[in-house]
């Protein structure tokens, strides 16, 4: 995986989890991937994150702004011809964003050395996204978990620099390599736990009951 040939799309559901979107921000600062999404995606984001993790508008907005900073590439503009493409057993709802994959998959087709290049959705709701046919398309669409595993297989030295990164960053209630592993072992990133707990030297802890914290931008 590298920056310019690695083009990752983020489901809201994967943006939302905190702990989850600080690390993939922080391996894209090891430039192993570029990541990326839409404006209908921030604009779920942005109502779900007040919703569900009971966050103020100012402080979504705040983590919003960072994330783009982090970014720079994050826009897609989604193409007609995307969106005649997206594979009818893709879930209505979710078809936005199947249709950014897709712009991204056609700009390297179409502009670029398609075999050199690797497009990926992340989402925990894979079942809404027609894996078959979308990979048949050129995306491939996988679980947060399981993406960290495979980065992490290519990448343990890179991964690992990020995991610490994210927690040093953290700017209240100040989570341990091992508590932050653990939230990432949630989401189902067992390699990722397994190769890191031994490579830092540490244990993984289930944090304590509150709510997740937000980075400062």
């Amino acid at each position: 995986m590298k920056l310019a040939a690695t083009l990752v799309v983020l489901d809201t559901c994967v943006l939302m989890p905190p702990r989850l979107s600080d690390v993939l921000m922080d391996l894209r600062g090891e430039e192993l991937f570029s990541l990326h999404w839409t404006t209908a995606i921030e604009v779920e984001y942005l109502r779900n994150m007040q919703t569900a993790f009971g966050f103020p508008q100012e402080a979504v907005r705040g983590r919003l702004r960072a994330m783009r900073g982090r970014c720079p590439e994050w826009e897609v503009h989604v193409s007609p011809a995307a969106r005649a493409k997206v594979p009818a057993k893709v879930d209505p709802e979710d078809g936005h964003v199947a249709a950014a994959a897709l712009t991204l998959r056609h700009y390297v087709d179409e502009e670029r050395d398609p075999a050199a290049y690797q497009v990926f959705l992340v989402t925990d709701n894979v079942r809404h996204f027609a894996r078959g046919e979308m990979g048949k398309l050129g995306v491939e669409v996988m679980k947060a978990g399981a993406f960290l595993d495979r980065v992490y297989g290519e990448h343990p030295e890179e991964t690992g620099r990020a995991v610490q990164r994210a927690v040093s960053d953290l700017s209240r209630a100040p989570y341990t390599e091992g508590e932050l592993l653990a939230a990432l072992e949630a989401h189902g990133a067992r390699k990722l736990v397994e190769g890191l707990t031994t490579r830092l030297g540490v244990t993984t802890v289930r944090r304590a009951g509150g709510r997740p914290r937000v980075r400062k931008p």
